[in-house]
């Protein structure tokens, strides 16, 4: 198969970065080096590609196909089992980094893949953290992608179903509770990208508005924070007066932080201080 062939495979199919992913599937299933599918048409009669190409003009996401991501500063395994790790989590990420003091411990909440809680990890100094997931195939991964990025000493991983409330084997006293839950409404559902369709539903779809996983986990687990810690969520675009209300309701503050192309994308909840 000539690169060329199968990028114009990858376009009827409606891929929609159809040469940059072709790229990829030839240098990483191929063993092409990248430089020569720049400007050039190489070809290959891998298997592995053929295989790739014919998974990925059916829109099956790239990284299942590869089995990892790119997410933060680490790598990922991923499988059926885990969300994909997108760009938009990041900004998550980035404020734990920035906001959680050294040798802190915190939750990650539906930590799917890890990628959470391990970049966190990675990028802060002595934290630990205690991560959550009701899917045993999901911690599986979490735990071959510890592994993987060093953290393996520094994670607890936790089966158990958040909506529940907190496990026991999470402290009190935590620095932060973090959580990209499903927060997806069931109308949205059905009209999102084709990707979508491949990963977990119950990893994207948080009830009739979206909100389920965010009131149960400020409700249940924010006694577990400390003072001067603080809850955050990966929200959507149109969740920020959502989340606001929540917030308001447990007699907590919201802050909205935006991502690079100003949607709303983390909230973070902190306890009100107590007027004298």
């Amino acid at each position: 198969m000539k690169l060329s062939e199968a990028i114009e495979r990858l376009r009827r199919g409606g891929v929609p970065d159809a040469r940059a992913e072709g790229r990829i599937i030839f240098t990483e299933l191929g063993k092409i080096p990248a430089y020569k599918t720049v400007g050039a048409d190489p070809e290959t009669d891998s298997e592995e590609v053929v295989a790739a190409i014919s998974r990925r003009e059916k829109r099956e996401p790239l990284g299942y196909i590869l089995g990892k991501v790119g997410f933060y500063n680490e790598v990922y395994e991923v499988t059926a089992d885990t969300l994909i790790p997108r760009q938009d989590t990041e900004v998550l990420v980035e404020y734990a980094i920035d906001h959680l003091e050294a040798g802190a411990a915190f939750a990650d909440l539906c930590t799917g893949s890890g990628c959470v809680a391990i970049s966190v990890l990675k990028n802060t100094n002595g934290t630990k953290a205690f991560a959550v997931d009701i899917s045993d195939g999901a911690l599986r991964v979490a735990d071959r992608n510890a592994e993987l990025n060093g953290v393996s000493d520094r994670i607890e991983l936790i089966c158990s179903d958040v909506l529940d409330g907190p496990s026991c084997k999470i402290p009190v006293g935590l620095g932060a509770i973090l959580a990209n839950p499903p927060y997806v409404t069931e109308e949205e559902y059905p009209s999102l990208e084709e990707e979508i369709f491949f990963e977990p539903k119950n990893a994207f779809v948080g009830g009739e508005d979206g909100g389920d996983f965010y009131r149960a986990i400020t409700k249940k687990y924010k006694e577990l924070v400390s003072d001067n810690g603080f809850i955050a969520y990966e929200i959507g675009y149109r969740q920020a007066e959502l989340l606001r209300s929540i917030a308001d309701r447990e007699n907590m503050s919201c802050e909205i932080i935006y991502d690079l192309s100003s949607n709303p994308r983390v909230a973070v909840l902190r306890k009100q201080k107590q007027k004298n």
